[in-house]
């Protein structure tokens, strides 16, 4: 179990590193009426995070063809390696290119934010989820979670557990956001600038960073 703890913190806050979410989580708290879309935006994101994961978990057992001659903890390994290796991928990815379509896609949703109706940015939190990097890591942490054939109460926590850490870069905002709205203003703003200078490559490195230990993890449990 505590293996399959540590898989889904890793896989969690490989997917908590992401300048996307946290940018428009920032963007919604610093409109003219953040109160209209920040905890929709916060129930969209927590909600699409774990249905993912939850139906990953729960369709996963029903496949044919489960390895029955490996035990879980190199099942598990594998899984780790192999998503350890496209993280790793990915972390290139992000040193290499500029990030022009996410800084285009933060500006149209700016102007969007003005007119938006709560339901609006529900989806827009649920759609969040649906990006290629965020499936890829919670369908995995399904698996993770599938594979140890947890029962239901114990397979609910870590499905609560996966999102909570992988919207970590949205619940954290916002949650310092409701304990004082006027002195958030100053330090969202300065993140919020600081991100777009720099956060694609604080992301690329802590995204390699984690690949490497997801990867070096999965050996130790082979």
């Amino acid at each position: 179990m505590l293996s399959t703890i540590t898989s889904l913190v890793l896989f969690g806050l490989a997917g908590a590193m992401s300048t996307v979410p946290v940018s428009v989580t920032i963007m919604i708290l610093l409109s003219p009426d953040p109160r209209r879309g920040a905890l929709p935006f916060l129930i969209g994101s927590l909600a699409g995070s774990i249905m993912v994961v939850g139906l990953s978990a729960v369709g996963l057992q029903f496949l044919p063809g489960r390895p029955p001659l490996l035990r879980k903890d190199e099942l598990l390994a594998q899984i780790a390696i192999a998503i350890g290796a496209i993280l790793i991928g990915y972390s290139v990815y992000l040193f290499v290119s500029k990030g022009q379509r996410d800084n285009a896609m933060l500006g149209k949703m700016t102007s969007r934010f003005r007119s938006a109706r709560p339901w609006e940015f529900v989806v827009l939190g649920l759609g969040l989820n649906l990006r290629p990097k965020a499936i890829l890591l919670a369908v995995t942490a399904g698996a993770v979670i599938s594979v140890q054939e947890p029962p239901p109460l114990e397979g609910s926590v870590l499905v609560l557990a996966y999102a909570a850490v992988a919207q970590s870069a949205v619940v954290i905002p916002v949650g310092v956001w409701l304990h004082s709205p006027e002195r958030a203003q100053a330090p969202l703003t300065t993140l919020y600038n600081w991100l777009q200078r720099h956060g694609r490559r604080i992301a690329a490195i802590v995204t390699l960073a984690i690949g490497l230990l997801i990867v070096g993890y999965g050996f130790l449990q082979l």
